[in-house]
């Protein structure tokens, strides 16, 4: 009888142990990920910002801005803005 008590009391301990293992190792893939993440985050801001392909977007999205601090009337910069990413689309260009 307690032999058998024993081991199911091992055997918890043990279950218990590898959860904490195995969820502390998976809280340091997800730390090494999100750092990954953010690194392509900041790569993709910094090709945005310099890839000519993207000049038209950057020009229609700067309409829009100032259209919106101008005075707060109706544009269509949002509407150019989605016709020119389906064109690009249709084109097959990056968007």
């Amino acid at each position: 009888m307690i032999t058998e008590s024993t081991i199911i009391a091992a055997a918890i301990a043990l279950w218990i142990a590898q959860g904490w293992y195995l969820n502390t190792r998976l809280e340091r893939v997800h730390e090494r990920l999100n750092v990954i993440l953010e690194q392509f985050d900041g790569l993709r801001e910094y090709l945005y910002e310099i890839d000519p392909q993207f000049d038209d977007e950057r020009q229609l999205l700067d309409e829009f801005q100032r259209s919106l601090k101008a005075e707060p009337s109706f544009s269509f910069a949002g509407m150019h803005h989605t016709e020119l990413i389906e064109e690009k689309k249709q084109r097959g260009k990056r968007t």
